[in-house]
């Protein structure tokens, strides 16, 4: 498991140079109202370099641990990731289609009903609370949606 951890910490480590080193292309220092588009993406590199940096020292020094029971799933854990990940790529596939509102709210229904296991009632009155109010919230805040086939969902 340490060993793990090790190339996982040196790739996100080896990720954070790279933000580092795009950040170099904007301007660190904006106006006279705040740091440019390059101060953020830099201290983030930075900061994800240094905690990368941490975790890998702090591997070395401990003893490593067996892997704790129940950590590879079982064939229902596998059944539900892959179930949640074809649910998120037919989401994406249907977006520009059914429109935002009607994808979410199909994606919602899929997920309470295969992980959560909610009344039918239940199910739908929170999917399409979620669907249409997150929709309600991003149209407050002028983002644009995908709208779908029917325009105005």
């Amino acid at each position: 498991m340490s060993r793990v951890n090790t190339i996982v910490w040196g790739v996100l480590a080896t990720f954070g140079v790279f933000i580092v080193h795009e950040s170099l292309d904007h301007n660190y220092y904006g106006s006279d109202f705040g740091p440019g588009p390059g101060f953020f993406s830099f201290w983030l590199g930075i900061l994800l370099m240094v905690l990368s940096v941490a975790q890998i020292v702090m591997n070395y020094r401990r003893q490593a641990e067996p892997l704790p029971a129940g950590f590879i799933p079982n064939r229902e854990g596998i059944k539900r990731m892959l179930s949640i990940m074809g649910a998120l790529v037919a989401s994406l596939l249907l977006m520009n289609t059914l429109g935002f509102s009607l994808t979410m709210m199909g994606f919602c229904i899929f997920l309470l009903r295969r992980l959560g296991r909610q009344s039918w009632w239940l199910t739908l009155v929170l999917a399409v609370a979620a669907s249409f109010g997150t929709t309600y919230l991003f149209g407050l805040l002028q983002v644009m949606l995908p709208k779908g086939f029917l325009g105005f969902i």
